[in-house]
């Protein structure tokens, strides 16, 4: 799992930028909101990835912050939703005005996004709703860009993000965590979680 890849900006194009790294270009697919936030072509950026692998497919999804990858992971959840319609959902709107649309059940908002209709929207809702909130999404940055493979794991077992993302967090400041070497930590944070999370 790639958690992020820095090296230069070799293309910006509408949906989709290059990036060198090593000798290695690679072609990482963006929201417009990200896009315009990347530094230019020849500029070094840092940008957060997601790898989507499927039998016929693999895709590298990339992002400017935490908090636009936080939003994408959880419209994912959504069935019906896929990774190439929740980067036109965020291209539409910001994550911090999604996440008050959602929280005010602006569903006449939501529609008018990019690929969403008034039933997608009221999806959305359903599933989302009280789900998000604008500092919960903000501060998992911190613990997800070092066990991004942990909460990934987690939310593969089905459990939600912000609690993952907040349980690793807690775990990981814990003294007998502290002193393990990562390999040996990350199995030891993973062990815990599940069982923290599982009594919720």
């Amino acid at each position: 799992m790639f958690n992020s890849i820095s090296g230069t900006i070799t293309y910006k194009g509408a949906s989709v930028v290059y990036l060198e790294n090593n000798g290695i270009e690679w072609e990482i697919h963006t929201s417009s909101k990200s896009i315009s936030l990347i530094p230019s072509i020849n500029n070094n950026a840092r940008i957060m990835t997601y790898l989507h692998v499927r039998e016929d497919n693999i895709t590298l999804y990339g992002f400017n912050d935490e908090k636009e990858r936080s939003l994408f992971f959880e419209l994912i959840k959504i069935n019906g939703i896929g990774p190439k319609q929740a980067l036109k959902i965020l291209s539409g709107i910001s994550v911090d005005d999604f996440i008050s649309a959602l929280d005010s059940e602006n569903i006449s908002l939501l529609s008018t996004l990019p690929g969403i209709g008034q039933k997608t929207a009221q999806k959305i809702v359903l599933a989302m709703r009280g789900k998000l909130l604008k500092d919960s999404i903000a501060d998992v940055s911190a613990s997800s860009s070092q066990y991004n493979d942990i909460i990934k794991a987690l939310t593969d077992m089905g459990f939600e993000y912000r609690k993952a993302s907040k349980t690793v967090e807690i775990i990981a400041k814990e003294d007998d965590i502290k002193n393990l070497d990562f390999a040996e930590k990350e199995k030891a944070i993973l062990k815990k979680a599940i069982i923290a999370l599982s009594s919720m």
